[in-house]
């Protein structure tokens, strides 16, 4: 049996190198090979953003999922032939005319499947099976557990890291199962997911599976629960206007790049019926943004939440959209809250809890911590104390291993160049879920410019957060400078911690993925 990532690796039975300098026209490259398809364009303009000089253009048998999907597609529509099949390369550096070119991986920028399926409309037969290319290289474009694939070109294997991106063809795939094969395929076991798997995983859920046209949200929902992923989902259709009031689409989208599975986006059309739904993979960061101050100082906006959430600093969604193409940026407020249907976060393998969730428990420990048990002698502490009470607290949530928590724990020092114990480090390794939500504190004057906090708040992520649990299930630590708090117990209503000196004093960096 096949790998799922082997159609990346088959031999090509022949190929051309050019070269893509001046006066090389991409435009009527693609018009005379591929008839104008714009996410063809696309995959080629973010080469040539990304410096490319050279092109291997390799064609390849079907093998593997493609083989898989002409199959299937032929068992729907017995008229169908299929096309060509091109595997395109981009190189930041120029590739010598030969059978065997010396290729590496380090200039090596990405790779774009081009497929033709030729009973689709005969002005655009050709669509983007596959692609991966790195995100625009700016230090504030954050994707977070970015793949490595690996494909062959010509006689090498090598490796590119990026989001996949995947585009419909209306047969056997339409927006719906292109997005969820766009996110899942990071996080399976096997490497990457068939359009069969998910097609035959949604066709039980009724009303069923219609070739070529999508999936209902029970279906999608069906698909990520039959493969392993939790996930948390609004289904704003059903919840009207007081969910697209109180359950703001943006939240749960970022929760799910922050959880490590990224987050579905499904809208109406404006203006003519019809629905379509993106993958969500990444996010901007504007450290420079007015917008949390503002809302907190002059509009009190999140007065009632009692923290400013980090999504605030979001300027865009990062996302495919498969109807253009790879890597656009999303305006986080661009699409209208009353065009929004759905929004699903999905959780990183491991997690069965919410960002969401996990921000609004984690605020409420840090009250009660900064309320009753907090250190106010250290100085950063007493600021903290400040900021809670001014509720310019900022909660940052990111879902992890525990080995992760610990490398970064082991990795930070404070303002003043201390580091923590390797003991307690050690300890804590010991002691720790498997899977944790680490809710960082931080605050306006530290967060965005200087992308660094005074603590944080540990949960378990092994367990699902509901309104029926109290914390003393899901609470792990709180970290504030000097000092780790364990236990949480409730005692007369109040609760209890057991205090472990901490070697960091002050504030330290931030986490990265």
């Amino acid at each position: 049996m096949p790998n799922l990532d082997d159609h990346r690796k088959v031999v090509s039975e022949k190929h051309k190198i050019f070269a893509l300098n001046q006066p090389f026209s991409i435009f009527e490259f693609i018009e005379t090979n591929f008839g104008g398809c714009d996410s063809i364009r696309r995959v080629f303009s973010l080469a040539r953003s990304a410096k490319a000089v050279s092109l291997i253009l390799e064609v390849i048998p079907p093998f593997g999922i493609i083989l898989e999907e002409n199959e299937d597609i032929s068992s729907k529509f017995p008229t169908y032939a299929p096309g060509a099949l091109i595997r395109a390369s981009f190189w930041s550096v120029p590739i010598p005319e030969a059978d065997n070119p010396p290729l590496s991986s380090d200039n090596f920028i990405g790779y774009a499947i081009l497929k033709e399926d030729p009973i689709l409309h005969p002005s655009c037969v050709w669509h983007v099976f596959e692609a991966v290319f790195p995100k625009y290289n700016h230090h504030h474009n954050c994707v977070p557990r970015p793949k490595k694939y690996q494909v062959r070109v010509l006689q090498k294997i090598l490796e590119t890291e990026g989001v996949l991106y995947c585009q419909q063809n209306q047969l056997n795939k339409a927006c719906a199962q292109v997005a969820l094969r766009s996110l899942l395929s990071r996080m399976v076991d096997d490497g990457d997911i068939s359009y069969r798997t998910i097609n035959r995983l949604a066709e039980p859920e009724r009303p069923g599976f219609i070739w070529g046209k999508g999936l209902s949200i029970k279906q999608m929902r069906r698909v990520v629960t039959e493969l392993g992923f939790k996930y948390n989902d609004v289904n704003y259709d059903e919840g009207g206007a007081k969910a697209r009031r109180n359950l703001p689409y943006q939240k749960y989208a970022y929760a799910g790049l922050e959880s490590g599975g990224g987050a579905l986006l499904g809208f109406t059309l404006l203006g003519r019926p019809g629905k379509h739904i993106i993958p969500i993979y990444g996010h901007t960061f504007n450290k420079d943004t007015w917008v949390p101050d503002a809302n907190l100082a002059y509009f009190q906006l999140g007065k009632h939440l009692g923290y400013i959430p980090s999504e605030n600093w979001t300027s865009s969604f990062l996302a495919h959209d498969d109807n253009f193409g790879p890597n656009y940026c999303v305006p986080r407020l661009y699409i209208d809250k009353k065009n929004v249907g759905y929004v699903m976060e999905i959780f990183r393998p491991g997690i069965k809890s919410s960002g969401v969730n996990a921000e609004a428990l984690a605020v409420s420990i840090l009250y009660s911590i900064l309320d009753n048990h907090a250190d106010l002698t250290n100085p950063w502490v007493a600021r903290l104390k400040k900021w809670a009470d001014d509720k310019s607290v900022i909660l940052r949530s990111q879902a992890m291993k525990k080995e992760e928590y610990i490398t970064h724990l082991r990795s930070i020092e404070d303002w003043e160049g201390n580091r923590e114990k390797a003991e307690i480090c050690d300890s804590l390794g010991k002691g720790l879920p498997n899977f944790i939500w680490v809710v960082e504190i931080s605050t306006p004057q530290l967060f965005p410019a200087n992308e660094r906090k005074i603590g944080e708040i540990v949960l378990d992520a092994t367990k699902e957060i509901t309104s029926k649990k109290s914390y003393n299930s899901l609470f792990v630590l709180a970290r504030l400078p000097e000092t780790y708090l364990f236990g949480g117990v409730i005692k007369k209503k109040a609760p209890e911690f057991t205090p472990i000196e901490s070697q960091i004093k002050s504030h330290s960096s931030l986490i990265r993925v």
